[in-house]
């Protein structure tokens, strides 16, 4: 049963919410224990989440502590929500938003209707334009719904039956009230899934990460949320406001609802446009306030004098009340409190854990989803996020700032769940608190030069693999999007950019005592050589972009390059069996390639069917010659397309030696590519394509610039074609050649 006593409906929208404010954090970890001292830390707790101390200044030893929350934009809100909504927002929050923390200000008995009126003409006029969405998929928005992280803070659906459960498992959430939607059905859909797309645009206190969606994914998510049920206004709340079905905008009651909107504080909590936070009268300071009785915010019952009334419960109000009791009792935060602060204001507990601290319920752990059903073979490691133990030591500053504000930092291909995104300005405090508090005593030394002769890529390739030499670490993880042999575990193509290798060592060295519960095994343990080993493949991971796959993982087409399915042809830079180790090799969709030789500046093999093995080139440094995979290889003459007749005979030198001059190559807008090069002060355009009927090639020579062709000879590509006169016209002339085998 979802949120205690009270049951749950089929759609996450119907999940009946707590009738009093929710504070996830205070409810996770404080709303069940009496301890005083223990509570009043709740207390400072709602005292930030409720927004408190954006009345009422905290002292200034606190002030780091007590931020607050960052003002929800309003800005556009008449876009989201229709005038009567907005009405019944401001009489009474939680009738629209229920578990809401946003207090009324005219609860009271007396309430004055008129600055009611006021403030809904001038919300009503914050209006924008919303961009139309795509149209969603309600099925696929479900399953998104279920699987990317949402239910570690709303409710699923209860009838969903996620991936991989066991047939007869009971999904009945027992646990936490979840945070309700209840929004879903005030906002038209477009306006839903462009929230969706960007909260903190609208809400930046950041409590609603992004979700790292699509366009397309958060209009499935939104068609998704509004299929559910609509909340119907009852008639006679209906009766008593004015204008409810025929709502026509009043600028001048708009310009006094401003008015209202900056003298009822309102500004405090909300942004919005012409409400300076300068016309702010400051209330009494945190550290004067009446916490004994209770009065004013803490009062049982609304007070006269349209002072915020929150709907506080008793655990909610004991809390407060302590926390101000012991206001000046609270020291300066360490870094481990202020680690599990923030976490708790954003609630990272709901999929983290650290220092036993935190983590799903039990009964929300399926819904945390899985792409690849092996994955569960690994139980809680298989789909749950990772413990945050140690992480300022485990991961690098780079990637804890793609985990929490940035994109790329995923490692889990196999985990459908996502790590949601936070505002730099919110979390980034976090990297070097994260930092200082996982520093280790004695730090593990490891040597990362790459320099001494034992490091050698190669080595940690080996150990990788499932040859006689290798540990069998393929049999667990992927690399470079290849899978593993067995159940998928972290892929270890980012490795180096990813973990400090300080860490990876301490972790290869001692799993368990590095990382308790770890199914990885202590594969180093008495290993003579284990220092240098883990070196090794710290060195083969870090140049993993230049050596090929592990044995077990690399198979035989990994390296065969293929030209573009587009009827591009590929052209590749290589050591080339049969060239030499400047060969430009290129390779035509229709199965028939040539390569030419940048040192001897001529064409110098062609071939058909498959184009290049490139194991070689990407093994390592040391490459060993490419080969070509087709048949039929065919060596042209060895001689050059120009001479000079000396006395009837040609002199047959080479490249460099016979005067050429290479100057590289350019691509048409086919990308065929024509080799440049020059002789004698004579430009040189250089090029072959491929036959219509693929059986042969059409050379074409362009040259520019000569004076005089006299004495200048032409000799084809095929052994004993004759060698025939050079013409020039105009200083340019074009030679054509078919070749055929």
């Amino acid at each position: 049963m979802l949120g205690g006593a009270a049951g749950v409906s089929a759609h996450p929208a119907q999940a009946e919410p707590v009738d009093y404010p929710l504070v996830v954090g205070f409810e996770r970890f404080y709303s069940v224990d009496d301890d005083e001292d223990y509570l009043a830390e709740g207390g400072m707790l709602l005292l930030n989440e409720l927004n408190c101390v954006r009345c009422h200044t905290p002292p200034e030893k606190l002030k780091s502590r007590l931020q607050g929350r960052q003002a929800t934009n309003l800005e556009g809100v008449a876009s989201r929500l229709d005038a009567l909504d907005i009405e019944l927002m401001i009489r009474n929050p939680r009738f629209v938003k229920r578990g809401t923390i946003m207090p009324s200000l005219f609860a009271g008995p007396d309430r004055d209707l008129g600055e009611i009126k006021a403030l809904k003409h001038y919300l009503a006029s914050q209006k924008e334009v919303v961009e139309p969405m795509p149209k969603g998929d309600e099925e696929a928005g479900q399953v998104l719904y279920h699987e990317i992280g949402c239910v570690a803070c709303h409710a699923p659906e209860t009838d969903y039956r996620p991936q991989g459960l066991l047939e007869g498992t009971e999904l009945e959430l027992l646990g936490l009230p979840s945070v309700p939607l209840s929004m879903v059905d005030r906002y038209s859909i477009d306006a839903l899934g462009r929230f969706l797309l960007q909260p903190q645009h609208l809400r930046p206190s950041g409590r609603m990460p992004g979700m790292k969606l699509s366009e397309q994914e958060a209009a499935n998510l939104a068609a998704y949320l509004k299929s559910g049920p609509q909340i119907k206004i009852p008639k006679e709340l209906l009766s008593e406001i004015d204008g409810a079905n025929d709502f026509k905008l009043d600028a001048k009651l708009a310009e006094q609802g401003r008015k209202v909107f900056l003298e009822k504080k309102c500004v405090a909590c909300h942004a919005a446009p012409g409400a300076e936070k300068l016309a702010v009268k400051v209330a009494k300071k945190l550290a004067d306030l009446e916490f004994v009785k209770k009065v004013g915010c803490l009062a049982d019952v609304p007070s006269v004098g349209a002072v915020p009334w929150y709907y506080l419960d008793q655990v909610q109000i004991k809390a407060i009340q302590l926390a101000l009791k012991n206001l000046f009792k609270q020291g300066d935060e360490s870094l481990v409190q202020q680690i599990d602060h923030t976490m708790m204001r954003y609630d990272c507990y709901a999929c983290h854990t650290r220092d036993g601290k935190g983590g799903p319920e039990t009964s929300r752990e399926p819904f945390f989803g899985v792409r690849d059903i092996g994955a569960m073979s690994l139980g809680r490691w298989g789909n749950l996020p990772p413990p945050l133990d140690l992480v300022g030591r485990k991961l690098t500053r780079n990637w804890l700032e793609k985990m929490l504000w940035g994109h790329g930092g995923e490692v889990r291909p196999y985990v459908s769940t996502r790590m949601p995104q936070f505002r730099k300005a919110d979390v980034g405090h976090l990297i070097v608190a994260f930092e200082k508090a996982d520093v280790k005593e004695e730090p593990v030394e490891i040597d990362v030069s790459g320099l001494p002769s034992y490091q050698r890529g190669h080595y940690g390739r080996d150990l990788m693999g499932i040859n006689k030499k290798g540990l069998g670490c393929v049999n667990c993880h992927g690399l470079k999007g290849v899978k593993s042999l067995g159940a998928p575990v972290i892929d270890l193509s980012h490795t180096v950019e990813r973990l400090r290798p300080e860490y990876f060592k301490e972790l290869l060295l001692d799993p368990q005592g590095t990382n308790p519960g770890t199914l990885m095994p202590p594969m180093f343990l008495q290993r003579k050589k284990a220092n240098q080993e883990i070196e090794q493949l710290w060195t083969y991971l870090k140049e993993i972009d230049q050596r090929r796959l592990p044995d077990g993982l690399l198979k035989g087409d990994d390296y065969e390059v293929k030209p573009d399915k587009d009827g591009r042809p590929i052209v590749f830079r290589t050591f080339l069996e049969g060239v030499g180790t400047q060969a430009i090799a290129v390779g035509f969709p229709g199965g028939i390639n040539v390569a030419f030789d940048a040192e001897e500046v001529r064409w110098k093999i062609a071939w058909r069917g498959k184009f290049i093995d490139a194991l070689g080139t990407w093994d390592d440094r040391y490459c060993t010659p490419a080969v070509p995979l087709g048949e039929k290889v065919e060596s042209f003459a060895a001689a050059m397309p120009l001479g000079l007749q000396t006395n009837g005979i040609p002199v047959k030198r080479l490249g460099s030696q016979a005067g050429f001059k290479m100057q590289g190559f350019h691509l048409d807008k086919q990308g065929v590519p024509t080799f440049l090069y020059q002789w004698q002060g004579i430009s040189i355009e250089d090029s072959l394509e491929p036959l219509k009927d693929n059986k042969g090639f059409k050379r074409t020579l362009v040259l520019k610039g000569a004076d005089s062709g006299k004495g200048i000879y032409f000799r084809g590509l095929k052994q004993g074609t004759k060698k025939q006169a050079v013409k020039f016209e105009n200083g340019k002339a074009v030679i054509e050649e078919e070749i055929t085998w």
